[in-house]
């Protein structure tokens, strides 16, 4: 199946409870594509779907089929369809269905799927391509690389946003990031990552390098920049990525990342990195004292 554009009709939305068990309530918005089965006939089917990536109840929802969920010994489909440019790993959409799923032998095809190009240690190409479904069972010796953006304005407040409900570590702080794609360089991949998520546009050469680290266990090579900019910006959110944006003092910053409200993976690494410490130096003085 190639990736396309459907329109679901919701019939069990987020939040509503199961016809039959009324002690079940739906975590996603679920419902169906009218699809015609069989080519010359105008009788249409109604084809399951998981919609993904929303944060909200809907009637109706125009979206991208990113991945099937195939059940064994079993000719029933469903489809998984989510906002454009929104993707997911096998493991996320296997969580967020999982309400469902556990109920049968069924395993997710991804459609189309996020391609990155697959490094070694010391971040050379190796000459092959990953799909991002392969994230988590990388082998020994292959790595990718992960893109993290700190926004900082000029008097030292810090843009963090909210991630979605429906993510993996749901309701917590972040900074902008994700994986760059193929063909891309890590700045090039920050820079699409900071526009895509925030809507602030910039340059390669406006980054500024906050640190590079190799995770042996997690096959990523990270590269960290500070994006400095006048003042604050309307953050345009990320349906199905983003709920909520800040603009934080960065004493206050600090005390976020801290505390269990922010996503544990760049928590580490902004303590192990000293991301505080390399932030204060482009802090006025006279901030940086209140």
């Amino acid at each position: 199946m190639r990736e396309e554009t459907v329109t679901v009709k919701i019939d069990h939305p987020m939040g509503s409870t199961d016809d039959d068990n009324p002690s079940v309530v739906y975590p996603i918005n679920c419902g169906y594509v009218d699809v015609e089965r069989t080519p010359g006939f105008s009788e249409l089917d109604k084809q399951r779907v998981y919609l993904l990536g929303l944060d909200f109840a809907v009637d109706e929802y125009v979206g991208v089929l990113i991945a099937v969920a195939r059940r064994r010994d079993d000719p029933e489909t469903v489809w998984i369809v989510a906002p454009e440019n929104i993707s997911y790993t096998i493991q996320q959409i296997e969580e967020m269905i999982y309400f469902e799923e556990q109920y049968y032998d069924s395993f997710v095809e991804i459609i189309d799927e996020e391609i990155w190009d697959a490094y070694d240690e010391n971040e050379k190409l190796l000459g092959f391509d990953l799909k991002r479904s392969q994230a988590k069972s990388l082998p020994e010796g292959v790595y990718h690389v992960i893109v993290n953006v700190y926004t900082m304005t000029r008097d030292g407040k810090l843009l963090t946003t909210e991630r979605s409900r429906n993510k993996t570590y749901p309701l917590k702080w972040e900074v902008t990031g994700g994986s760059i794609l193929k063909g891309e360089t890590a700045r090039e991949g920050a820079v699409r990552e900071l526009y895509e998520e925030t809507g602030i546009r910039k340059e390669c050469s406006d980054l500024i390098p906050l640190y590079h680290y190799v995770d042996k266990n997690k096959h990523a090579i990270y590269h960290s920049y500070l994006n400095i900019i006048e003042k604050e910006v309307h953050v345009k959110l990320q349906q199905g990525e983003t709920m909520d944006y800040m603009y934080v003092p960065y004493k206050e910053f600090d005390e976020l990342v801290n505390s269990d409200r922010f996503v544990p993976s760049e928590q580490k690494r902004y303590q192990n990195q000293a991301v505080f410490t390399t932030l204060s130096e482009f802090i006025p003085s006279s901030e940086s004292s209140t």
